[in-house]
């Protein structure tokens, strides 16, 4: 049986990105990814970074430390790419 945990396809993007996330998240977590991180950076780096940026919505923030896989980044792309975005 399956958990509490409802599994809604519509609800996920081919990339697995939460389609709750809209144009606007988005591009602010871009925005901050590009502008506002200091590369190479860890994760640990890139998550304080972000939990500091109050313009970027404390969901959008959750959704990428838990989609973020440990490790050292050398640029905002590779960080986006690992997101999926």
């Amino acid at each position: 049986m399956a958990k509490n945990r409802k599994m809604d396809n519509s609800s996920m993007s081919e990339s697995g990105m939460d389609m709750d996330m809209d144009q606007t998240e988005m591009k602010e977590l871009m925005n901050h990814l590009q502008n506002h991180v200091m590369y190479p950076a860890s994760k640990r780096t890139i998550v304080e970074s972000c939990n500091k940026m109050e313009h970027v919505p404390a969901s959008t923030r959750k959704w990428a430390e838990q989609k973020l896989p440990e490790g050292t980044y050398m640029s905002a792309d590779e960080v986006v790419m690992k997101l999926g975005m």
